[in-house]
């Protein structure tokens, strides 16, 4: 788990403290947004790196059940979301895919949320589990 990497020292001192040379597993979320509504859709969290196949697999399981059809699926230019399998399977329930413009990230509301999770995490206790800071955020 992170900790905050950040102290306060008087000026001119050093602060000196514990740190863990570990950085343990890493830890992707997976989720969905509406255009106004603070809600995440069909979070899941996956251990270690996110391929095309654990995509596909969230997308399918996860939240294509959670649509309304027919729905648009705006997604960056990530290679998992390019992939011609992720375009079927939304048109297949009805769902039309849109890719925003490269490094546009501004443009991707779901980057808002990430970032204030990523704050969250930073600063959240050492025992508190991802899982619970998505959970709180959720319930904001």
């Amino acid at each position: 788990e992170p900790s905050c990497v950040y102290a306060w020292s008087k000026k001119g001192k050093k602060v000196w403290g514990d740190r863990t040379g570990k950085r343990g597993k890493r830890v992707n979320l997976i989720a969905a947004r509406r255009k106004g509504v603070p809600d995440l859709i069909a979070p899941v969290l996956i251990t270690g790196s996110v391929q095309a196949a654990g995509f596909e697999r969230w997308l399918s399981l996860h939240l294509l059940p959670e649509l309304s059809s027919p729905s648009i699926l705006i997604m960056d230019n990530a290679p998992i979301h390019r992939k011609k399998v992720i375009r079927e399977l939304a048109e297949a329930a009805g769902h039309q895919v849109v890719f925003l413009p490269k490094y546009s990230p501004d443009l991707n509301d779901i980057e808002h949320d990430f970032s204030a999770l990523k704050r969250a995490r930073m600063y959240a206790s050492p025992d508190q589990s991802i899982d619970e800071i998505i959970r709180e955020y959720c319930a904001r």
